[in-house]
């Protein structure tokens, strides 16, 4: 099996860093008390919040969007000061926009009746308020064109100016940072199975296809293309089309394990996938040159089906914000559909033997899993669609995975052995 980042020779001495301790913030779910601690591990965080809050087994969820932390390989690429929510494992933990609009809701029953109140205003006074919105939108088009912390200072305001200077910046971080929550969601899931646990050649298998998600995704920059207005290749958003129309027809890693310095590792493998690659044509930004995104719609419809799903996140802080309850909805589910079908298709080649398992394309003996089908249904905008909360369907899906066991005669076997081939001439020449 093909491995990047050989072992030393027994013997020899290697040189190990521990980790270093960094300062976070945790909170009740509540947000009631706040507290500052330093931890080098989710472990020894977990450790001292159970002491802060009492309680016996707690969870870690971020504050900002609700996301569980229990990968201490993610937990590594957490900020310092990040906001922590410590809960028991029974609580429903709401996220800090949640917390803000239940609070509107519940203190100013007064805002419901305005909106009649500002139509009938607007009604009477049409030439007036048209002057202002026109004097009012050059104005924010400027504002949502300023880019740097000096041009537009409050749009920063919580953002660590050593993780970003620019809102480009900060939105190619929380584009890898959802692309990474699910990396190390799959990876946590495929190797805290049993299957994984009780057999060798399971291990191996599985080992072998996340360390390549981890390269291809190194190369990609973990798509942080997704929300970054510079990026030039734009993907399409399909509208509802209006009565009458006719439709269209169209249809940086942190893990302790990397020996290669991220930058390098990300420079090797984009040399290694050569002007073939099947990922490239994924690699797209989600919104307009302003930063203007649309809702992709239900994961079953061309369109969405509301004109006002619409946001812009570089045009205010609160935008910002807002964004967080935008989701990635995988059209293939992962939990439900991706992942059990990648464990099928282990323990078929555990239960036969490595290159006993069938290639059902070619009724050949199967060499390995498809990769790259199992990479795109994961980690790209061919299985993703960008959703307003309100069209993230929480049901079932019933499409299934394409993923399966492929042989020698099958093009993807071959593009990932000539990208590993390639890979490992790229490392051979710059050392």
């Amino acid at each position: 099996m093909f491995n990047l980042f050989p072992k030393p020779n027994k013997g020899q001495p290697v040189a190990t860093a521990g980790p270093l301790l960094q300062g976070y913030k945790i909170t009740d779910v509540a947000r009631s008390r706040k507290y500052g601690v330093a931890a080098d591990s989710l472990r020894m965080l977990r450790a001292k919040a159970s002491e802060k809050f009492k309680i016996a087994e707690c969870r870690v969820y971020l504050a900002q969007d609700g996301t569980e932390v229990v990968d201490e390989d993610y937990f590594r690429t957490l900020p310092a000061q990040t906001l922590l929510v410590i809960a028991d494992k029974d609580a429903i933990v709401p996220t800090d926009f949640e917390l803000m609009y239940n609070a509107i809701r519940t203190t100013h029953t007064d805002l419901l009746n305005a909106g009649e109140l500002a139509k009938q205003f607007v009604v009477n006074n049409k030439p007036e308020i048209s002057k202002i919105l026109v004097d009012a939108q050059r104005g924010r088009d400027d504002l949502i064109r300023r880019s740097s912390r000096q041009e537009h200072e409050q749009w920063f305001e919580g953002i660590d100016d050593r993780v970003a200077r620019t809102k480009e910046e900060v939105m190619q971080r929380r584009g890898q940072d959802r692309v990474r929550g699910y990396f190390y969601k799959t990876k946590d899931e495929l190797t805290k199975c049993a299957l994984y646990r009780a057999n060798p050649l399971a291990r191996e298998v599985i080992d072998e296809m996340i360390e390549l998600f981890r390269q291809l995704l190194a190369g990609f920059d973990y798509f942080s293309c997704m929300f970054d207005r510079s990026y030039q290749r734009r993907a399409t958003v399909e509208e509802k089309p209006k009565e009458g129309a006719e439709p269209n027809s169209q249809a940086d890693e942190t893990d302790a394990q990397l020996r290669i310095p991220p930058k390098r590792l990300k420079l090797l493998v984009q040399r290694s996938l050569g002007q073939d690659c099947w990922i490239e044509q994924y690699k797209l930004a989600l919104c307009s040159e302003l930063g203007d995104f649309r809702c992709m719609g239900l994961w079953d419809d061309k369109w969405c089906r509301y004109a006002s799903h619409r946001i812009n996140p570089y045009a205010s802080r609160e935008n910002l914000i807002l964004f967080q309850v935008w989701n990635l909805d995988h059209q293939i589910e992962i939990s439900r559909t991706v992942l059990p079908s990648i464990l099928a298709n282990v323990e078929r080649i555990v239960s036969l033997g490595r290159g006993e398992a069938m290639c059902k394309r070619h009724r050949r003996k199967g060499k390995q899993l498809s990769v790259i089908t199992y990479f795109l249904e994961l980690f790209t905008l061919r299985n993703l669609k960008l959703v307003h909360i309100v069209c993230h369907a929480k049901a079932s899906h019933h499409l299934i995975s394409n993923g399966t066991i492929i042989c020698d005669r099958c093009e993807e076997y071959q593009y990932i052995k000539q990208f590993q081939r390639r890979l490992r001439s790229n490392e051979d020449a710059s050392l």
